[in-house]
């Protein structure tokens, strides 16, 4: 079953300099920045009601989205549309001569299963499947200042995991700690000692941004921001936020 149009790819050559227009610009909110390995692409989500507005930068000269930049321009790239079952969906159009493109279904943004459908079987329109679910279909949640995420960064490889203060086309900005570091954080907060190993306000360009995520719960493992609330009594942005108090009192 096909449940709705989940989001609408366009081809840009920078993040930085099309997010000023759909997210400064036009204020759409940003539900994600990550590195699709298998497409060599990068890719920002912007929700706009039930669908998104999916924004593509190439990572390497040959790709797809390279090759459609080089040969028509910045723009439209495909629709994707959300299903129940993959596997059945295009079992059904091979039946019909419909066949996908490459390999068949493989992982796309976010993890999901994904497969696309050559132009000449829709009538020009690059057409990819995702299958999803209730449970994602239901998620209005984005990118807004004051949220727990993790940041993955490049050149050099690190992670953060902390608040989100502001995303913008210039880069984040996230109050928190390097990813290894949060075990040591959480147990000085936990026995409320001097601070030793704390959380810093730190700004990186997009240029480094691999992919930022919203620090969420999978199944039973509980997020982050859940871990540090259950060891130390404290929300983290309670924390966070009384910490900075302290410091603009201190600087009085």
């Amino acid at each position: 079953m096909i449940r709705r149009i989940d989001h609408v790819g366009i081809a840009v050559r920078g993040l930085g300099e099309r997010l000023a227009f759909w997210a400064e610009a036009l204020g759409l909110p940003v539900l994600g920045i990550e590195t699709v390995a298998s497409e060599q692409v990068r890719v920002a989500f912007l929700p706009v009601g039930a669908c998104k507005i999916e924004l593509l930068e190439a990572t390497a000269a040959d790709s797809p989205v390279a090759r459609s930049i080089a040969s028509r321009g910045e723009g439209i790239h495909h629709l994707t549309l959300a299903v129940d079952d993959l596997d059945g969906l295009l079992s059904r159009l091979a039946g019909r001569g419909i066949a996908a493109l490459g390999d068949g279904p493989r992982p796309g943004a976010g993890g999901q299963r994904v497969a696309f459908l050559h132009p000449r079987a829709t009538g020009g329109v690059l057409v990819e499947l995702v299958e999803t679910g209730p449970a994602r279909d239901a998620d209005g949640l984005d990118l807004r200042p004051g949220v727990a995420v993790l940041a993955y960064l490049r050149e050099p490889s690190e992670k953060l995991w902390g608040v989100l203060r502001r995303l913008d086309p210039a880069g984040v900005t996230i109050e928190g700690v390097d990813l290894g570091s949060f075990d040591d954080w959480v147990a000085q907060v936990e026995r409320r000692e001097e601070p030793v190993v704390g959380p810093s306000i730190l700004f990186v360009p997009m240029a480094r941004v691999e992919k930022v995520l919203l620090d969420r719960s999978s199944g039973n493992l509980p997020s982050l921001a859940e871990r540090f609330e259950r060891r130390t009594g404290q929300r983290v942005q309670d924390v966070l936020d009384a910490e900075g108090r302290g410091r603009e009192a201190g600087e009085r």
